[in-house]
């Protein structure tokens, strides 16, 4: 059936934007939603408009990420808080690492030019790994922030790994090939120890044991 108006084409694809929210969020607000966005809606408008979307997906991860503990849990709050701020800084550091890669490489091949080749790859290997730890932060923050004990668990494994990492970069004079990379590793570890420390005080743990484990 022809749809001269295009609001079917609209209604579907803002239907898809609104499937990003959460399913009980869904339930009780879709249709409001839907009928709030149609009516505002130019005559003839077949898509949702770029600034709809990104503001739709931005407030759908937004309350994805949100943590459900309660606001009492302040110190598991907290910790949330700074492991969204370790994501961020990881970004930071990524991007720190990418522009400095060709500079540590040519340090290295002036003091050791035999090693410039196993260095180069090393530090590519890191940025993919620095992605990850992006994701990471992320999922930990949000296993956090609703009260799942593995997630705590899974982030002080995730503390003593960074420590490990941070150490390691000292043990291979990373001070002297790569001065900004190791700030910004001793900075997230910090961020980190100080999430490691909130999560596992008396309070905070109450706050996982109250949580369902799933």
């Amino acid at each position: 059936m022809n749809d001269p108006t295009g609001r079917g084409d609209l209604e579907r694809r803002f239907r898809r934007l609104l499937a990003w929210y959460p399913r009980e969020f869904r339930r009780e607000h879709e249709e409001e939603m839907l009928a709030v966005l149609l009516a505002g809606a130019a005559d003839g408008q077949r898509r949702p408009g770029l600034a709809a979307s990104a503001d739709l997906i931005g407030n759908a991860l937004a309350m994805w990420l949100r943590p459900s503990v309660p606001s009492s849990a302040r110190a598991v709050r907290a910790a949330v808080g700074l492991m969204y701020a370790g994501a961020v800084l990881e970004v930071a550091a990524l991007l720190t690492m990418v522009l400095t890669t060709d500079s540590v490489a040519a340090a290295v091949a002036r003091r050791e030019p035999a090693q410039w080749q196993a260095v180069h790859a090393q530090l590519v290997a890191t940025e993919i790994a620095a992605a990850l730890v992006v994701a990471a932060w992320v999922w930990l923050a949000w296993g956090n922030g609703h009260g799942r004990g593995w997630a705590r668990a899974a982030f002080l494994i995730f503390f003593a790994l960074t420590t490990v990492n941070v150490m390691g970069s000292l043990a291979q004079d990373g001070a002297t090939y790569a001065p900004a990379d190791l700030t910004a590793g001793a900075v997230l570890w910090l961020v980190a120890l100080a999430a490691a420390v909130l999560i596992v005080t008396p309070r905070a743990s109450r706050c996982y044991q109250r949580q369902p484990a799933g």
